[in-house]
């Protein structure tokens, strides 16, 4: 991996090899009594509808992603809390449905009615998204079901398994479960969750996008206004205004769970989300290149590629032109990252590629 200048919040430049992936770990709390998210404030009980809490999971650092599981007799509920940093409740919510939906002891789920807009019991202001499965084909649990909102910077997500229930019933259980999950207080009004659909017209991409031309100027700019854009976010958060709703449509798929939405129908940037736990690609006009360029306003803009994490963002090398998904996942693939910003914590930090700087 390529060496990485760190500068931290005095201006100081430091040499910096970049830290390893830390490994998920057991969450040590009483088994005994509620639990407090310690940075959204939701209380995690004990017990949900009778099912005792029989393990906590730790898969970031400092709470950022967390897992907590309920089980007995067949029955299982897991209750997930991670930080909201990208795309949406209408984005992780289909990232979450084809997680159900690929497992093979469900057996091909089907939905038992529409994917629906749907309130926390008690807190309705905070809007999510539902989704109730029967299981026909499986023989380990009867129904499924999944519930997902964002709240106050934070997601929360509910899934749920019976091997007795009928989807209604399960429907039921989820609303039940849920209304024993303490809230926050209120802090941000919630825009209506819109559900995903295909995308009416998928992007062309006709040229394959090259590596734009590096500066070490707007490499550095770049970092900046991505701490500047994660301040903005953050302070965006405590306004009570409520946002408008954002219409994703689903463009296309890399495999797995590798999938790419676009906001509001963009035909010049799109997400591709990582899996289902909130880490996405953006792809953008670059506004950096934007700024610093002498080109005449003819002249195509540079696109930035920037792989949004719970804790960082990480930019990566710049194309001429928008890149098609799999050039985006070649150059991440290539780990030819420009720089990163951390968006979390008091200890900001912003990382600069060195060859940036030649």
């Amino acid at each position: 991996m390529k060496s990485l200048y760190r500068l931290g919040i005095l201006g100081a430049v430091a040499l910096s090899l970049g830290a390893p992936a830390t490994a998920q770990r057991a969450l040590e709390i009483d088994a005994s009594s509620e639990w407090t998210h310690p940075h959204s404030g939701i209380g995690v009980p004990s017990s949900l509808v009778g099912i005792p809490r029989t393990g906590a999971t730790e898969f970031a650092p400092d709470f950022l992603n967390l897992g907590f599981s309920y089980t007995a007799d067949g029955e299982t509920i897991t209750l997930y809390i991670y930080r909201d940093t990208n795309g949406g409740v209408p984005v992780w919510f289909e990232q979450a449905r084809l997680g159900i939906e690929r497992r093979d002891a469900l057996g091909k789920p089907q939905l038992a009615y529409s994917v629906e807009a749907y309130g926390w019991p008690g807190a309705e202001e905070w809007q999510g998204q539902r989704a109730i499965y029967a299981t026909p084909k499986s023989s380990a649990v009867n129904s499924t079901g999944l519930a997902l909102f964002s709240i106050n910077g934070w997601f929360v997500k509910m899934r749920a398994s019976s091997n007795t229930r009928s989807p209604e019933e399960l429907g039921q259980w989820i609303d039940a479960a849920l209304s024993q999950v303490t809230p926050p207080e209120s802090q941000v009004v919630q825009a209506k969750s819109v559900a995903v659909e295909d995308c009416a017209e998928k992007l062309q991409f006709k040229k394959k996008a090259k590596d734009a031309k590096l500066d070490g100027g707007a490499g550095l700019l770049g970092a900046l206004l991505g701490n500047v854009m994660a301040e903005k976010v953050k302070n965006e958060r405590a306004d009570e205004a409520p946002k408008p709703a954002v219409a994703w449509c689903r463009d296309g798929a890399l495999g797995g769970m590798q999938v790419a939405y676009r906001a509001n129908a963009s035909t010049d940037s799109y997400l591709i989300a990582l899996g289902d736990s909130g880490i996405g690609v953006s792809v953008a006009p670059d506004s950096v290149s934007a700024i610093l360029s002498q080109k005449s306003d003819k002249d195509k803009p540079a696109y930035a590629i920037t792989v949004v994490t719970d804790r960082q963002r990480i930019s990566f090398m710049s194309q001429d032109r928008l890149p098609s998904f799999k050039r985006v996942m070649e150059v991440i693939n290539a780990d030819r990252r420009t720089g990163s910003v951390s968006t979390w914590g008091e200890d900001s930090k912003i990382e600069i590629n060195s060859d940036v700087l030649k």
